[in-house]
């Protein structure tokens, strides 16, 4: 069995700032923070790691305004709720599985 290890690759100041710069726009555009990480990365052939440290680190990512935080709470209680009562109507014997053929 051959032991594959990632090479690492040395990233120059600029094209830190450029991968930062890119997760930016790509957040501000509607990607999550994960996704828009992983593009700039596939891009530089870095890790996914590195990119989330460098965006952190700059002091710019962009956070969700609490309109947002509010909206996604209500709509992560509705979904708890529907499922709560989707769950008490099967039962516990019944996961949703159907009957056994």
């Amino acid at each position: 069995m051959t032991n594959l290890r990632r090479r690492y690759r040395v990233v120059d100041d600029e094209t830190k700032a450029a991968a930062v710069a890119t997760a930016i726009t790509c957040i501000e555009d509607g990607d999550s923070f994960t996704a828009a990480c992983a593009a700039v990365a596939g891009q530089l052939d870095v890790s996914e790691t590195a990119v989330r440290g460098w965006v952190n680190a700059s002091g710019l990512r962009p956070q969700p305004s609490w309109t947002v935080v509010t909206r996604l709470r209500a709509e992560l209680a509705a979904a708890t709720e529907l499922n709560r009562r989707l769950m008490n109507r099967r039962g516990p014997a019944d996961c949703g599985m159907g009957a056994a053929q």
